[in-house]
């Protein structure tokens, strides 16, 4: 399995402020601590009223991108885009999809680069496919 390496680098986990402080090594945003069982909760992180505040040292980018695990080699299964939220940068004002899906060659796939060092993360709330979550990683590093 390629992902073993994975279990030595920093899930992050949800606080009350929803700040990441990014750095140069590799951290992940787990799609099960954005949203509660409660689409309507306001206190979770990574939803519209409380996004993920990405911020890095000053001058510092920082590069977003998304490890999707419900990517599979059955080609009825491959999806143009599978939305599961989106980065937004207030310097230059972007939106930017959170996108996935197509084969497992695509399980990791560059989302974006920041031009500043301060991004935020909208998550969708979790959809459910043949009642189980959608599973998926947003690893931030700065660079």
């Amino acid at each position: 399995m390629c992902y073993l390496s994975f279990l030595f680098d920093t899930v992050v986990q949800e606080s009350r402020s929803c700040v990441v402080s990014v750095t140069t090594e590799a951290q992940f945003i787990s799609s099960s601590s954005s949203t509660s069982s409660d689409v309507n909760s306001v206190s979770s992180c990574g939803s519209k009223s409380h996004p993920w505040r990405l911020e890095a040292a000053a001058g510092q980018r920082i590069n977003i991108s998304l490890l999707d695990f419900t990517a599979t080699d059955r080609p009825r299964d491959r999806v143009t885009c599978r939305q599961y939220g989106y980065v937004l940068e207030k310097l230059n004002k972007r939106n930017v999809s959170v996108c996935g899906g197509g084969g497992a060659q695509l399980r990791q796939s560059h989302v974006y680069v920041s031009d500043s060092n301060n991004v935020e993360i909208v998550q969708t709330p979790s959809r459910l496919t043949s009642n189980k979550e959608q599973g998926f990683l947003i690893k931030v590093k700065g660079r």
